[in-house]
């Protein structure tokens, strides 16, 4: 992944800048500027673009330029152009808006292939990614300020996974993940599946077992329940037989003659109280017939002056009539008014008493007739009543007689009582019975739904996986682990190869970039502390001149022989990686004496990678004199009176 060109908006110093790395015959791009002019801001803004970060809202807060803050403009990005494999790509990332009452920021990444191509979001990123992981940028777009943190005891071992990543084993990492995914995902899941299936069947034939054990116990309980039935059955024809032993109808019949000679007695009583109230009432007995006359006169006076007042008030109404006519000449009635001559209107009973006397005579004869009305009755006549009393008599000694003819005829009275007893005990069987042959069907029932239940247990268990599915399964999972035992040995071999070739190019670096008399002086190479696939096999350690070992953190070396250490490595390393891109390298060289630095140079030359350096004035100047012939583009950091940053061709 060779940078070509790279445009930086609102990133920390700088607003609006561009790097174009294309057209030039030089390997080695310069962008020079003082301490705090942005080269750190650079290097950072490179990954930024490539990665994004810890999240829009965070990256936005620690990176945005403070002058586009303090202006509203809330655009930020980074705009990389590079090639790979001989195919241009372009990749965009943006934080186009800012939401001030949220505080959320809003990222945007758009990768375009060949001008064609599009991917956005995590497409992209995961593009990127597959072209350079991003665990492994520290190898490849150094910081001289934490280089050599990369060689601390520590660091080393935690590094040990990323270092074998960048020699990139694909065939045999790729496989070793699939083997891995395979147990993990398939053989595993289904390695318990048949464990809890193995359970499962176990628990199913528990469960058969415990089914049949209650269909024998149902099965011996029906038997039983045959037995009872028959013998019930049994019973109850028995019991009907010693009922129907007694006369029903007999029965029947002297219950009606006790019925018919309490209903004659108990008449009987009534009537005798009825006579005997009739005796105490005899006076009002006597008196009822003329009693009766007088009300009939009273009735027929009332009668006769009602129709005389009625004579009297027609009267009235004729001779008020006549007077009207006589007076104004017009009939009252037709309305004629030529009448010459009123007829005079005879009537045949003449009315001698007033209106007034009629009413009196009226009144007079009603109040006569309520008191006569209200005086008391006798209810019934004394000697009727002694009459019925003699009859009742009779009729209760002819009942009584014919009773007792039908009780000498059948030999007596059943007993009521045991014919109850019968009846009870026919009931009792009865609801025997019905209970037997509620359980009988129950029984039948529940024995027909643990026919059911032990047929579904028996086809569930059958499509449950047992012992010989577990061994099979398990045999995968143990040829899936050797075959990942193998495909480590081989993995740990090819390493040990590698790590052999990067020991020798290391130190070819280490001889190159280690020219001042001092480190010569004291030390001949570096090496790896532990065996290849151990913690820490890629541990470093500097080889003294006699042979010993300097631990990395025992008495740790100066800046300048750790930054030269961790050089030789990462460019060690870089010769062997299957991965490759521009290396950005913000620099420290100014901690390196003259010569170190001379021959630092003289190493960058010799890469066939692009090299972005970031260097200081000094920094360069210590440089120069080695690089001078393979410098492609030189920008240099001019920072403005807003603190601002733009870049310089120079």
């Amino acid at each position: 992944m060779q940078l070509r060109h790279i445009e930086i908006t609102n990133f920390r110093p700088y607003r609006n800048v561009e790097v174009d790395l294309v057209d030039t015959d030089g390997h080695i791009h310069i962008i020079e500027g003082p301490q705090g002019a942005g080269k750190t801001s650079f290097h950072r803004a490179v990954q930024w673009g490539l990665y994004g970060g810890e999240g829009p809202t965070t990256n936005y807060k620690t990176n945005w330029n403070e002058t586009a803050r303090e202006n509203g403009d809330e655009r930020m990005g980074v705009r990389i152009k590079f090639e790979e494999e001989g195919r241009d790509h372009i990749l965009h990332r943006e934080i186009d808006r800012f939401n001030q009452d949220r505080k959320e920021a809003h990222e945007k990444r758009v990768l375009i292939i060949d001008g064609d191509t599009r991917r956005e979001g995590e497409d992209a990123d995961e593009y990127i990614r597959d072209l350079l992981p991003e665990q492994l940028k520290d190898f490849f777009f150094l910081d001289g300020e934490i280089i050599q943190n990369l060689i601390d005891d520590d660091t080393g071992v935690e590094v040990k996974d990323d270092i074998e990543t960048v020699l990139k084993h694909e065939a045999i990492i790729n496989a070793r993940e699939d083997l891995q995914s395979l147990i993990k995902d398939r053989y595993e899941p289904e390695r318990d599946r048949i464990e809890n299936e193995r359970d499962e069947r176990s628990e199913l034939d528990d469960r058969i077992s415990e089914l049949r054990e209650e269909r024998r116990e149902l099965r011996e309980r029906r038997e039983e329940l045959r037995e009872e039935r028959q013998e019930v059955a049994d019973d109850i024809e028995e019991t009907r037989g010693e009922l129907e032993q007694y006369n029903e109808e007999l029965i029947d019949e002297l219950n009606t003659y006790d019925e018919e000679i309490r209903n004659l007695e108990r008449e009987q009583r009534e009537t005798a109280e009825k006579m005997k109230e009739a005796w105490e009432d005899i006076h009002v007995g006597i008196l009822s017939e003329p009693i009766a006359e007088a009300r009939e006169q009273l009735r027929e006076q009332e009668e006769h002056y009602e129709k005389l007042r009625s004579t009297l008030q027609k009267q009235d109404i004729v001779q008020r009539l006549q007077r009207q006519v006589q007076k104004e000449g017009e009939c009252p009635i037709c309305g004629n008014d030529h009448v010459q001559k009123v007829p005079d209107v005879n009537f045949q009973d003449e009315v001698e008493e007033t209106e007034v006397e009629l009413t009196r005579k009226v009144t007079d004869c009603r109040e006569k007739h309520r008191r006569l009305s209200d005086a008391p009755r006798p209810n019934v006549s004394p000697v009727r009543a002694a009459n019925r009393v003699q009859e009742l008599r009779e009729d209760i000694r002819t009942k009584e007689q014919e009773q007792n003819e039908l009780l000498q005829e059948y030999g007596g009275r059943p007993q009521e009582g045991q014919k109850e007893q019968y009846e009870e005990m026919l009931r009792s069987l009865n609801r025997k019975q019905e209970e037997l042959d509620d359980e009988w069907n129950d029984v039948r029932e529940r024995t027909q739904e643990l026919d059911n239940e032990i047929e579904q247990k028996r086809n569930e268990k059958q499509r449950k996986d047992g012992e010989q599915a577990y061994k099979r399964i398990r045999a995968k999972i143990k040829a899936a682990e050797m075959a990942i035992d193998h495909l480590d040995t081989i993995r740990h071999e090819h390493i040990q190869q590698k790590r052999d070739k990067i020991k020798q190019e290391m130190n070819a670096v280490f001889e190159q970039v280690s020219q001042s008399e001092f480190i010569k002086g004291r030390y001949r190479g570096i090496d790896f502390r532990g065996d290849p696939g151990e913690e820490d096999s890629f541990v470093l350690e500097l080889i003294k001149q006699g042979g010993e070992r300097k631990a990395m953190d025992d008495r740790p070396p100066s800046a300048g022989e750790a930054q030269l250490t961790a050089l030789s490595f990462i460019f060690g390393l870089n010769e062997w990686a299957k991965y490759s891109t521009t290396i950005v390298f913000d620099t420290v060289a100014g901690r390196l004496d003259l010569q170190n630095s001379k021959a630092q140079g003289d190493f960058f030359t010799t890469l066939d990678e692009g090299l972005i350096l970031l260097v200081t004035d000094a920094e360069l100047q210590k440089l120069w004199p080695a690089i001078k012939t393979d410098i492609g583009k030189h920008y240099r950091i001019r920072p403005d009176e807003e603190m601002n940053s733009q870049l310089e061709v120079k």
